[in-house]
């Protein structure tokens, strides 16, 4: 259970200006955290103002999302492991050293290039996604002996980008094309409204370039998503894209 008292303690020293601060009780709070008493001594004798703050910050930020040190070691024994999971098993398949990562991942489909163009989205989207996580998880393996603190973060986006990796596969690989005709009744997720306004955005302007229709079908197609999920455009980004033909009438 997390001393609410000793929170407020912590959020008090950082909150003074720092021309007010008092060196010792900075750093008492700090040994309160972490029992070091040669990091104690080293920042009173060198006077290490910046180094107490950086440090309170940390463990500040795990205090006020509710996490304690234990929390944080069980969230690391969880999502390892199902990172590691999905990293072997996701494996992309790679001809030469040379090739970039937007290639052929494991478990691509047979009938990749006939499906939807949002499911081959998904598909190209994972390959991006392996290759965070890849890095995020070789970042988290050289923090072997760092501190939960300072492992939480990397340990949080690991876990959401894990969790966005295994519901994409899920969606890519149970597909059929029977879904292509009945009606779709569940809500886009958040996640899948961002995709959409990011496709938008990163190409406004090659259509306005080329004018190319497919391209424009396929931004119409975001368009769309976005409108049957209500969400609001603002009044001078809709103008400039209906003139490059748009249609702002929800289908």
């Amino acid at each position: 259970m997390l001393d609410e008292r000793f929170t407020k303690e912590l959020q008090a020293w950082l909150d003074t200006p720092p021309d007010s601060r008092s060196l010792e009780t900075g750093a008492e709070l700090l040994l309160r955290l972490n029992k070091n008493r040669h990091l104690h001594r080293m920042i009173l004798l060198k006077r290490n103002f910046s180094k107490i703050e950086r440090e309170l910050k940390k463990y500040l930020k795990i205090r006020l999302s509710g996490l304690t040190k234990r929390e944080v070691v069980a969230m690391e024994q969880t999502v390892l492991p199902l990172a590691t999971e999905s990293l072997e098993l996701g494996a992309p398949v790679i001809t030469t050293d040379a090739e970039l990562p937007k290639g052929n991942y494991r478990g691509k489909r047979p009938d990749h290039d006939t499906l939807p163009q949002d499911l081959q989205d998904l598909y190209e989207r994972n390959g991006d996604i392996y290759f965070k996580m890849k890095q995020l998880f070789e970042t988290l393996k050289q923090m072997e002996n760092d501190t939960p603190c300072d492992r939480h973060e990397y340990l949080k986006q690991l876990d959401e980008l894990d969790k966005a990796y295994r519901q994409n596969w899920e969606t890519y690989d149970t597909w059929s094309a029977e879904q292509a005709v009945k009606p779709v009744t569940d809500a886009p997720t958040a996640q899948q409204l961002q995709a959409a306004r990011k496709y938008i955005s990163a190409n406004k302007k090659k259509l306005a370039e080329t004018g190319e229709e497919e391209l424009r079908e396929k931004i119409q197609q975001r368009i769309n998503l976005l409108l049957e999920a209500e969400q609001g455009f603002d009044a001078d980004y809709q103008a400039e894209l209906e003139e490059l033909g748009l249609d702002f009438v929800a289908q």
